[in-house]
């Protein structure tokens, strides 16, 4: 609803990578968002939750020939191409049968963010340069419909001009070449809006960035826009409830919970930060400092620093906050621990949304 009155009358799509599932997709069904798919999995889920094949973009730096067959089959909403070879066997596939589709540029544009999610430049392997795009232009047949341009330059962008210029780029691109684009043409300036993982994160407000990317918008009388978001939608609504098994005394002491690296990479990967709390003290003292650390046989298994109640140990329950997005997503089998339940919770009541994992399923 926030997006909704920040950007207006603009193409809202929910990036699917951030947290997916059945429950989630019923919700976004009830709305006039698309969704962003970038795998058979993400659109199955999609498709399960009442979501059809005409409100969804299907991405991803990687398509099979099957996925691409499935996409022309179903008549998605957009498909998005991510290079000159991929639209080369996309004509072959598609064999003369209509297909509307954005070409994924990569605009070099400064982002100011954490290498690993950094999504332009020259040592990022999505969307193409401008020679790359035009070549991919020249190989448009006949039923393939080109109806604008993608980017996405990279997550927790904290500065609105950086949408601004990314938005401007493509959008001079089109103006270029406007004979080999419809006249009413998409220009979609993905999402990376930031949010607070920790107290002292200072982010700019959802409505910071709309004014940015409308301003520049605005430059391009024909341009309909479009944005992604899907971490700034659902982070802060998540969190991590972990139980503490073991406390070992170190300098800072070691609370070692019965999760970590399957149910949240983000920190091994990343360094991500995030806030934790004990749900069973919360209004005691929150000032001693602690290593949170996983089950899993790495090193890496750790979840972060903490500042909690010096008595914390075997028995509490640790909340960790903001892992709405990336945490489900992004969970694993590793060492065999069956996945976590996902609930959602609203006005005291709760739903188990995805039941979790047993050991049978693992057998399976």
């Amino acid at each position: 609803a926030r997006f909704e009155r920040a950007f207006g009358d603009v193409g809202l799509t929910y990036a699917a990578k951030a947290f997916w599932c059945v429950s989630l997709a019923e919700l976004i069904a009830g709305t006039r968002w698309l969704v962003d798919v970038v795998s058979e999995g993400e659109r199955a889920v999609a498709a399960a939750g009442g979501i059809g094949p005409s409100r969804q973009v299907v991405h991803g730096n990687v398509k099979t020939d099957r996925e691409l067959e499935a996409a022309i089959a179903d008549g998605v909403h957009r498909l998005v191409v991510d290079g000159t070879d991929e639209m080369r066997r996309l004509v072959a596939v598609a064999a003369g049968r209509p297909v509307d589709v954005l070409l994924r540029l990569n605009v070099d544009v400064a982002a100011d963010t954490h290498p690993k999610i950094r999504t332009t430049g020259a040592a990022a392997q999505f969307g193409m340069t401008v020679e790359q795009a035009d070549d991919a232009l020249a190989q448009v047949v006949d039923g393939i419909t080109v109806r604008g341009v993608h980017v996405h330059i990279g997550s927790q962008l904290r500065q609105p001009r950086l949408h601004a210029e990314a938005l401007t780029a493509i959008g001079h691109f089109v103006e270029g070449r406007r004979d080999r684009f419809s006249e009413v043409y998409d220009l979609d300036v993905g999402g990376g809006f930031p949010v607070a993982y920790l107290r002292s994160d200072v982010v700019p407000p959802i409505e910071a960035f709309a004014d940015a990317i409308l301003e520049a918008c605005s430059e391009f009388p024909n341009a309909r826009l479009i944005v992604e978001p899907g971490r700034s939608v659902v982070a802060n609504a998540g969190v991590s409830l972990y139980s503490v098994v073991s406390r070992k005394e170190a300098n800072p002491p070691f609370l070692a919970v019965d999760g970590g690296l399957s149910d949240n990479p983000r920190p091994s990967m990343y360094g991500a930060g995030y806030e934790m709390v004990l749900a069973n003290a919360p209004t005691d003292p929150h000032d001693s400092p602690f290593r949170v650390v996983g089950r899993h046989c790495e090193t890496g298994d750790q979840l972060g620093e903490a500042l909690l109640p010096s008595g914390a140990a075997a028995g509490d329950l640790l909340v960790m906050a903001a892992t709405g997005a990336y945490g489900f997503s992004m969970s694993s089998r590793y060492n065999l621990l069956p996945r976590r339940p996902v609930v959602f919770v609203a006005d005291g009541e709760f739903e188990v949304v995805v039941p979790g994992e047993t050991l049978d399923d693992l057998v399976r």
